[in-house]
């Protein structure tokens, strides 16, 4: 999956991911408008952070973005633990900021346990995985320190307290309310599952009771400094676990380079707003089409399909509904949100969540999203004439309208 510190840091990107870390955080101090107190300067400040926050990069900008798990938290507390003896106490500032940029092996040592787990959270916290999507932008500070309350809780972005409090309408439940003021368990559950944290509860299964610790002597309920090394350990092998897994949740319905590499291709014969494509054999491969629904300044919301059959461009199977991301008028990453197929009788889907269901009960499906893309991709690109002898080809228009166009084979 994309790495956006990659990209951001450039050539000054190293393996050195502490050094990374703190060069992407010096750029945000050091050049970030000041918040003020006019909504001129609010609004300064809101376009500054879409264009250089990794939060609101890794979604188009949008506002609600946030880290799910600091990286400044964990770089600052093992420092701390394995410079206790000296006394060293790290804020977010630049002189703290250039300790780990100019010096960071001599606070860090490579051979420490500690170091070395850290390092394996930091690649992982760069990716994906590390970022979400809350309900409301205010739950961002509030997930750090609550301070809506007679007293200031510390909730350090730690997952398990995230979790425990969206239940609690006092807290971070109060971004989940119901009409009566309560907080509504369908609506915690539909945020849980839509950015995929169920692994942050026992079995999957999304209630409070089932909140697993950041580790075993710490309460879910209360956020905690941590200054043990016990402590430390079992919370990063807790993030490293949880990441991981939250990783592959999220690559179920992301296509493969491969896929995106083939979607590429096939928008060169189409054009970039799609169209459709037919062959010779309408009954072995039907008409490929493929249509956008909306489109960005950075990405395109589409369906693509194959029509055809004896109920020619009525019936459809399989169907993609995908979201894909753009840059320099070139596909570069594609979100699969749901794919449909006829069984018969009906269609059948699966959500980007992984369930299939038709009229029956949802049921987990044993092939991701992601798989079925690239089965489709390659009937598209390796299998069927689509890229090779079509019989015709036609290009749509930015209004939808289409024109048959004289086709000229992609060039491997």
């Amino acid at each position: 999956m994309k790495n956006l510190m990659k990209k951001t840091l450039g050539k000054y990107y190293s393996k050195n991911l502490v050094r990374n870390f703190c060069l992407y955080k010096m750029n945000l101090l050091v050049n970030s408008p000041r918040y003020g107190e006019t909504q001129e300067e609010h609004d300064r400040y809101d376009e500054w952070r879409k264009a250089n926050d990794l939060d609101c990069l890794y979604f188009d900008g949008d506002l609600r973005a946030d880290t799910l798990m600091s990286q400044w938290t964990m770089i600052k507390w093992v420092a701390e633990f394995i410079n206790r003896e000296s006394g060293l106490k790290l804020s977010l500032c630049e002189p703290d900021l250039m300790l780990f940029i100019e010096e960071t092996d001599k606070y860090l040592p490579p051979e420490n346990e500690l170091v070395q787990l850290l390092y394996e959270f930091l690649a992982l916290a760069e990716l994906p995985c590390n970022y979400i999507l809350l309900p409301d932008r205010c739950m961002n500070n509030d997930r750090y320190c609550f301070k809506r309350s007679y007293r200031i809780k510390m909730f350090y972005d730690q997952v398990p307290v995230t979790l425990w409090n969206i239940f609690e309408k006092e807290t971070l439940g109060r971004y989940f309310l119901d009409e009566d003021g309560n907080v509504d368990e369908a609506k915690v559950n539909e945020w849980v599952r839509r950015e995929k944290l169920e692994m942050g509860f026992e079995k999957k299964v999304i209630k409070q009771s089932a909140v697993i610790p950041l580790a075993k002597e710490i309460s879910p309920k209360r956020g905690k400094e941590l200054t043990k090394e016990s402590e430390l350990r079992e919370a990063l092998l807790y993030m490293i676990r949880f990441l991981r897994q939250r990783d592959r949740a999220l690559k179920m319905n992301k296509a493969t380079d491969k896929a995106v590499a083939q979607l590429n291709r096939i928008f060169e014969v189409t054009g970039p707003y799609g169209g459709m494509i037919k062959t010779d054999k309408p009954r072995v491969y039907w008409t490929f089409c493929s249509e956008i629904y909306e489109e960005k300044e950075t990405t395109k919301t589409m369906v693509l399909y194959e029509s055809g059959g004896d109920y020619f461009d009525y019936v459809i199977d399989p169907w993609f509904f995908v979201t894909a991301e753009m840059e320099d008028g070139k596909i570069v990453d594609v979100t699969i949100e749901e794919f449909k197929e006829w069984n018969g009788l009906g269609y059948e889907q699966v959500d980007k969540d992984g369930y299939r269901y038709s009229l029956g009960p949802k049921c987990k499906n044993p092939d991701s999203l992601r798989k079925l893309f690239s089965e489709f991709m390659n009937d598209i690109c390796e299998t069927g004439p689509y890229l090779t002898s079509p019989k015709s080809v036609y290009r749509s228009n930015k209004d939808g309208d289409m024109k048959k166009v004289r086709f000229r084979k992609n060039k491997e």
